[in-house]
């Protein structure tokens, strides 16, 4: 028995497991040692529904500060981030206009990382994208 990591709606969780080793096999066999219906998957977005905040982290040293990662259109300037905040959830948004002024403008969706302070440490809140209202993960460098 041992342990792995397991990717769930809420982000990554240690969960035990069954590891094998097979004479003449470098790897180790890995099994989960849950009940799959016990796992469900991240709720998926209404088609047509664009997430905007896609991941998270916390600023090092900054309890009050999430670092979120957004993507917005190739013309669209971004003003900022905000945050609306209950005791069991954050809701995180970007504010962005649409910048072409009417002129043409390439369908390309940029990535890019902002800061945006909360009122209170975020704790063991959920985290979710405005726009959609899915949960956004926790780890910049995961998705």
């Amino acid at each position: 028995m041992g342990k792995v990591p397991l990717e769930t709606s809420r982000g990554t969780i240690q969960v035990p497991a069954w590891l094998f080793t097979v004479e003449g096999v470098e790897q180790k066999k890995v099994h989960v040692a849950v009940d799959p219906s016990a796992v469900t998957a991240r709720p998926e977005r209404v088609q047509g529904d664009i997430e905007e905040v896609m991941a998270f982290d916390l600023v090092a040293g900054q309890p009050h500060e999430l670092l979120l990662r957004y993507g917005c259109g190739a013309c669209d300037t971004v003003h900022g981030a905000r945050a609306y905040e209950t005791e069991q959830l954050v809701v995180v948004d970007v504010d962005e206009k649409d910048s072409s002024s009417g002129k043409p403008c390439p369908l390309i969706r940029k990535t890019a990382t902002i800061t945006v302070t909360l009122d209170r440490p975020l704790g063991d809140r959920l985290v979710l994208d405005s726009g959609t209202g899915l949960l956004v993960l926790q780890g910049l460098n995961k998705r």
